[in-house]
């Protein structure tokens, strides 16, 4: 007698048993497709960044004057961000006349007006322009970005 009443208990545990296996074997299953899923679809969607195209302009150090005038120096380096490799390899190329037209617009500043964050922002959109001015004759069409600023004192 006491057999029989223990067979409905063990099926009954067994059935749990396997219900529970299978859930946990489904679980498994279905979390790892989708997390594959999920994977391949980041490596598709998400392109490496190209990293920007810089031409350093070696520091430059230039006497200018204030209203007063009186004489300052302006110690200035930067990096032009540029949009292709014809451009950077073209201001490269033409180095000396980049720097000598930089030289030039530099001496022509105004110390007072440097020293203030609008002064250095409009500096280097007079840079942009001066640069958009072509160097050489039948030059590239030449794509600049931006002027970023490494070194800046006014003293």
């Amino acid at each position: 007698m006491t057999a029989t009443r223990k067979t409905p208990w063990l099926l009954f545990i067994l059935l749990v048993l396997f219900a529970a296996a299978a859930s946990c074997g489904a679980t498994y299953f279905f979390i790892n497709k989708y997390e594959a899923h999920a994977d391949s679809a980041a490596k598709v969607e998400a392109p490496q960044p190209q990293a920007p195209l810089l031409v350093t302009i070696s520091p430059m150090t230039v006497n200018i004057q204030n209203e007063r005038n009186e004489q300052s120096l302006l110690y200035v380096g930067f990096v032009l961000e540029v949009g292709n490799d014809t451009t950077q390899k073209f201001f490269q190329q033409y180095m000396p006349q980049v720097r000598s037209r930089l030289l030039t617009l530099l001496g022509g500043q105004n110390s007072d007006q440097l020293v203030s964050a609008k002064g250095k922002q409009a500096l280097a959109a007079n840079i942009l322009a001066s640069l958009k001015q072509p160097l050489a004759p039948q030059q590239p069409d030449l794509s600049v970005l931006n002027v970023l600023y490494t070194d800046f004192i006014v003293q």
